[in-house]
């Protein structure tokens, strides 16, 4: 296995432990979650730290949203499903479900009335 450089793309599973940390989570927790020791964990956040070329977990989980690696959830800091197609942007997943739901609700009610 190669030593992890500035600039190297992140490899899945340093994604997923870059993301649970951004939500708060200890190592402990990361493995339980994905299944892995307490030392994998950490050597992938060690790892994913080098390759974004962070000072620290902070400054990694930062960058990693800065480069688009790690998306924020849409959810609560705007209006919905809607005012992602005014913005020309592709609708985040919680709009998508939030959305299914309420024309599944709506076709429903349809039926029921009918």
């Amino acid at each position: 296995m190669r030593a992890a450089r500035p600039g190297m793309p992140l490899v899945e599973r340093e994604i997923q432990v870059l993301k649970a940390i951004a939500e708060g989570a200890s190592y402990a927790e990361i493995a339980a979650d994905l299944i892995l020791a307490h030392a994998t964990v950490k050597n992938y956040a060690h790892s994913a730290i080098k390759k974004l070329g962070a000072r620290s977990q902070a400054h990694a989980v930062h960058l990693a949203y800065q480069a688009g690696i790690l998306r924020r959830e849409r959810h609560g800091d705007h209006a919905g499903y809607a005012a992602h197609l005014y913005r020309g942007e592709e609708p985040c997943d919680l709009c998508k479900a939030g959305e299914r739901a309420y024309r599944n609700s709506r076709r429903q009610q349809r039926k029921e009335a009918a």
